[in-house]
């Protein structure tokens, strides 16, 4: 059976308004009635109802974030782990809660950040994705309510963090071109999406530099998160294409381009060299081992709850930007003999 503050308030005689002073610690109790109720609590195992608390209060200690896709799927990709993790991490060492929410349409992202904002349930939010057109955004905008997206955002009202993209993008391309290809397939291009398209658009830049054209057809769409490496390359080489080097979006996804380029007879990387983005732990041990880019996910987590924590606290709302440095780390899968 749960005990309330009126069980306390029995055994410590006192009124139940000042056992919930005595949790508030507020400076009109003295230091002698909360030590006996604390006291008391304890021994009756008594732990505070949060939703009582935050009535008190008007503070819930909880945030929000917003993670796109189906659970399955999103939890099971190393990217989003790892995110949560440098979320979890700060939040945890300034006394808030997580409130998870998997959404895998923008109508679906509507309803579920009302739900948050203008229920009271959360203090503020973090999205995971950035979109393009978003009326999501849009709406918080709107309302004034304290939110931080992981993706870059033209809207200059929005806190945002990410890496550079189109650095990324760009450099993967001239490290190719670097290595003799120009005939470079781009695998994971996501219509609506602006991470994959900065990617795309340093990838452009970096054959524009070295008089390579660009080739459309050389690009490979997939649907953000859900689609898989294989089933793209496998349908690409079945064309008839033969590019001499692939640029993933993802690890996730080059691990799928590889074995399906292993199963058309073709080697890597003699015959088609692949890179992915992320650089997941199996990276380093796939066959062979993935050249990829570190982007310090945990780090955009932390700096992403770094930055809500700050516009929460604060009546004035300045709007940032942080880019956190992503490092290309060079393995076999883009190395010749």
């Amino acid at each position: 059976m749960r005990v309330t503050i009126n069980d306390i308030a029995k055994k410590a005689k006192v009124s139940p308004s000042t056992v919930s002073r005595v949790i508030a610690d507020s400076p009109r109790i003295s230091e002698a009635t909360k030590e006996k109720v604390l006291k008391i609590m304890k021994e009756m195992n008594y732990h505070p109802n949060m939703i009582a608390r935050s009535l008190v209060n008007r503070t819930t200690q909880i945030i929000g974030v917003v993670m796109p896709g189906m659970a399955e799927q999103s939890l099971q990709h190393p990217f989003y782990p790892e995110l949560l993790g440098g979320i979890a991490s700060m939040a945890n060492k300034q006394g808030y809660k997580i409130l998870l929410a998997n959404v895998s349409t923008v109508d679906e992202e509507r309803e579920m950040v009302k739900e948050l904002t203008f229920g009271g349930i959360t203090e503020g939010l973090i999205l995971l994705t950035s979109r393009d057109d978003n009326p999501t955004v849009e709406q918080l905008v709107k309302n004034n309510f304290p939110f931080v997206v992981i993706g870059r955002t033209e809207n200059p009202y929005v806190n945002w963090v990410d890496n550079d993209n189109f650095l990324i993008g760009y450099q993967l391309a001239t490290y190719f071109i670097e290595q003799g290809h120009r005939s470079i397939a781009f695998l994971g291009y996501s219509p609506g999406y602006r991470v994959t398209r900065d990617r795309l658009n340093g990838y452009k830049k970096a054959l524009e530099e070295h008089d390579i054209p660009f080739d459309s057809r050389m690009v490979i769409e997939s649907k953000f998160i859900s689609d898989n490496g294989y089933d793209l390359m496998k349908a690409f080489l079945a064309q008839g294409k033969s590019p001499t080097g692939v640029i993933a979006c993802d690890d996730l996804l080059a691990f799928g381009a590889i074995k399906a380029i292993h199963q058309a007879g073709l080697r890597v990387p003699d015959d088609i060299a692949v890179a992915g983005i992320n650089n997941v732990p199996l990276a380093d041990y796939y066959n062979p081992p993935l050249t990829s880019v570190k982007i310090n996910a945990f780090s955009l987590g932390t700096k992403a709850f770094e930055m809500l924590q700050t516009i929460m606290g604060s009546n004035i709302r300045s709007y940032n930007q942080a880019i956190i440095p992503a490092e290309l780390v060079i393995r076999s899968s883009t190395q010749r003999g």
